[in-house]
């Protein structure tokens, strides 16, 4: 039993939807816990661990969380949690994306919190004549993998790319009827679907992953670097095609289709083991608690190799931004993006 500090360093005036829900999220998770074995504290003296549930409201590097008073003064037993592509593991904790290279000695991957829900992402037993052996509807433009995905030709199999759509939502350009339409054509494309093929996108993870294990299906996961999150037993539910072998697809899963419906069906058990709203509070403290455990070198100094990361050109970009964006504002130059229009 451990009681839990949940906070996020975001602005006390940050009320973004993005930014606030995934804290929310995870105390939702604590009131509908199933386990009743980790319990939430204020009292971050007394408390096990201090987890930070952040988006990008921390800053783009988790600045707001590596300054808060309770890192400071709590270093070893402060985690960040946190389903953000691009991240550096700043502090210890549970990240979505993580990559393989990563290790496991400070970071272990987990599912996704805060997102907004697909109301229609339901759960239907699998069935031997549900229509398409396998399908993927998602934007073929977002990873290198994705592209070849276009070409794998069976006579059932369903594709829609939807690279335009995805570009709507990312820029705020769709409304609430046509994302719901959107989200609809999805959970129903999935359900239709023997197998989900689960490529990377913007990170080495996917939430469609945990989407088809929700509605009861397989993933079929193309991501040479993602790393499961530790627990449930993937290997009996997921097929697991290296990115090189897309081409193969067809004949893997013709080959594996008489298993389909029971690992659709443990699938969905172990979501709802180990994703769901009543599981994800218990599990997110149980990896931590674990990380804390198998600490063999202090936070104090393990912390120090992974500001390196920062000279990597993407984020090294990012921090040079955002300190010209700072300067200028200081300055009194006024709007960034003004300035970056003349």
């Amino acid at each position: 039993m451990a009681r839990v500090v949940l906070l996020s360093a975001r602005a006390a005036n940050d009320e973004t939807p993005e930014h606030r829900r995934p804290l929310e999220a995870l105390r939702e998770s604590a009131a509908a816990d199933k386990f009743h074995v980790h319990h939430l504290t204020d009292d971050a003296e007394t408390a096990a661990a201090i987890i930070f549930v952040e988006s990008y409201g921390a800053g783009w590097h988790f600045e707001r969380v590596r300054r808060h008073p309770l890192t400071r003064r709590y270093r070893e037993k402060c985690f960040i949690v946190s389903s953000n592509p691009y991240v550096i593991p700043f502090l210890p904790g549970v990240y979505t994306a993580i990559g393989r290279r990563w290790g496991s000695s400070r970071v272990v991957t987990g599912g996704y919190l805060g997102q907004p829900r697909n109301e229609f992402a339901t759960y239907t037993p699998s069935s031997y004549d549900l229509p398409y052996l396998f399908s993927f509807m998602g934007s073929s433009k977002t990873a290198v993998v994705r592209s070849a995905i276009p070409a794998l030709n069976h006579p059932r199999s369903f594709f829609q790319d939807t690279a335009t759509d995805f570009t709507r939502i990312l820029h705020h350009r769709m409304s609430a009827s046509e994302r719901q339409e959107y989200y609809r054509r999805y959970a129903e494309c999935v359900r239709a679907s023997k197998f989900f093929l689960c490529p990377r996108g913007l990170s080495v993870s996917s939430i469609r992953i945990f989407e088809t294990m929700e509605m009861g299906r397989v993933p079929v996961i193309l991501s040479d670097d993602w790393v499961p999150p530790p627990g449930p037993c993937w290997e009996k539910f997921t097929v697991r095609v290296a990115e090189k072998d897309v081409g193969q697809i067809p004949r893997i899963l013709e080959e594996r289709e008489a298993e389909a419906v029971t690992m659709g069906g443990l699938a969905r058990t172990q979501w709802c083991e180990w994703f769901s709203r009543e599981a994800s509070f218990h599990r997110t403290v149980d990896w931590c608690l674990a990380l804390k455990a198998d600490r063999r070198v202090p936070e104090s100094l393990a912390r120090w190799p992974v500001y390196l990361q920062l000279l990597r050109p993407f984020h090294l970009r990012r921090v040079l931004g955002t300190q010209w964006r700072r300067w200028r504002l200081a300055l009194g130059f006024g709007s960034t993006r003004k300035f970056m229009i003349r």
